[in-house]
């Protein structure tokens, strides 16, 4: 049996893409040139590397800005890498290191998956039995009464008792309206007060006893 390593996207611009390590060792970065070309602005050009060491794979660092990280934590050196562990290049990109077993002689292949990942097993419905459907006979009266057809329901308008109802007036016109008539009977009773209060004034006289100055300035000696 033969092991092959790949990376699978986690999160970045095509999640589920598949990268297999079939080099020694593979460059990182946004660089058109490098093996793992990765379009995001927190990648360095030269970012990381990923190369052979031994049975495994080790990821090293090439001095990022924002830095390589393995399951959430920055690496400052080289770091081997386990199977399930989460590898990621700046905020924005990460990846699944994963092992394939390849068997020659079997007709799958086996993915090796972290142990803190439960397997959950495919649904397989089951198998459906193919019946010849047995149509039911129906009685003479049955067909009958079933061929008997039925006018179509015809929705009834409402009918109105008396005026049909009209659309509801305006309020704003009748407030306004309202206000003015209550403005005009104010000014009616003012003006009627003030014709009653110099009618009183010129009958008795009272003007020298009310604005005696106002008085003599138009009549002067008026009031003495």
């Amino acid at each position: 049996m033969s092991s092959n390593y790949r990376l699978v996207m986690r999160t970045g611009p095509n999640p589920g893409q598949v990268i297999l390590l079939d080099r020694t060792e593979m460059i990182v970065g946004r660089d058109l040139n490098n093996e793992i070309v990765v379009n995001d602005s927190e990648v360095s050009r030269k970012h990381a590397r990923i190369y052979v060491f031994g049975q495994g794979f080790v990821v090293e660092d090439f001095g990022s800005t924002n830095g390589t990280f393995v399951n959430g934590q920055r690496i400052s050196g080289p770091h081997s890498l386990i199977p399930g562990e989460l590898v990621g290049f700046g905020e924005n990109i990460s990846y699944i290191f994963e092992v394939v077993n390849f068997d020659p002689d079997a007709t799958r292949v086996s993915v090796s998956t972290p142990a803190n990942m439960s397997t959950q097993t495919a649904y397989t419905p089951p198998p459906q039995s193919f019946e010849t459907p047995v149509m039911p006979v129906s009685s003479p009266m049955q067909s009958s009464v079933s061929m008997q057809y039925a006018p179509p329901v015809q929705a009834t308008p409402p009918i109105y008792s008396g005026q049909v109802p009209s659309t509801v007036a305006p309020v704003k016109g009748k407030k306004k309206s309202k206000i003015w008539i209550i403005f005009l009977i104010l000014l009616l009773l003012l003006v009627c007060g003030c014709i009653i209060v110099f009618v009183v004034i010129d009958s008795l006289n009272l003007y020298c006893d009310l604005v005696p100055g106002l008085m003599n300035s138009f009549y002067p000696n008026y009031c003495q």
